[in-house]
């Protein structure tokens, strides 16, 4: 990805493959990362939300979680939720991450105030088609396959800068939203 080094003047954080069948869909979510997505079989639908919309896509402060495989007897390879802990053993301490709960899909649902000003975009890639995903927009993918039944693709992930303006401009946005969702009180 030379033109990508050359954009972002630096090499990938990350080399991610991703494969899947059609019932793979994300959920709305954001990214710290510059993503250079680049479709190889199959086809990816998404849709994308600049971060500006933040107070429509009702974040709210989840407890950090892990799947992880069980080890009890007779229970070998199923997955079984192991809650994360800060790194002082505390849970009550873990950072909390911050997750959309409204769908683009379905805008009735879990909609806030705002919610029906969030005009997405929707693109599909289709093989050798590639897409620049900046740092911090929202996004939902889903997949059609290709005759084999399956989907592949590639990304390349660049952490975003933070001392620049995005980042505080989200934070900005994000705290203003949360602050009127949650007035001090008196």
């Amino acid at each position: 990805m030379t033109f990508a080094r050359i954009a972002l003047e630096r090499d990938p954080d990350a080399i991610n493959m991703w494969i899947g069948n059609s019932r793979s869909v994300t959920a709305l979510h954001r990214d710290n990362y510059e993503n250079i997505y680049v479709q190889i079989a199959g086809r990816k639908h998404f849709v994308l939300l600049p971060p500006l919309f933040q107070p429509c896509v009702n974040e709210r402060d989840l407890e950090p979680a892990t799947y992880v495989r069980a080890k009890r007897e007779g229970a070998e390879g199923n997955l079984v939720l192991r809650m994360d802990e800060a790194l002082d053993g505390n849970r009550d301490e873990a950072p909390k991450v911050p997750f959309a709960t409204w769908d683009p899909d379905t805008p009735a649902v879990r909609a806030t105030p705002y919610s029906h000003f969030a005009e997405s975009m929707r693109v599909t890639l289709e093989p050798g088609d590639m897409l620049y995903l900046p740092a911090m927009w929202y996004h939902k993918v889903s997949q059609s396959c290709s005759e084999d039944g399956i989907c592949v693709a590639v990304n390349y992930w660049y952490d975003m800068e933070f001392s620049g303006p995005l980042y505080s401009l989200c934070s900005f946005v994000r705290n203003m939203n949360l602050s009127s969702r949650n007035p001090p009180s008196a």
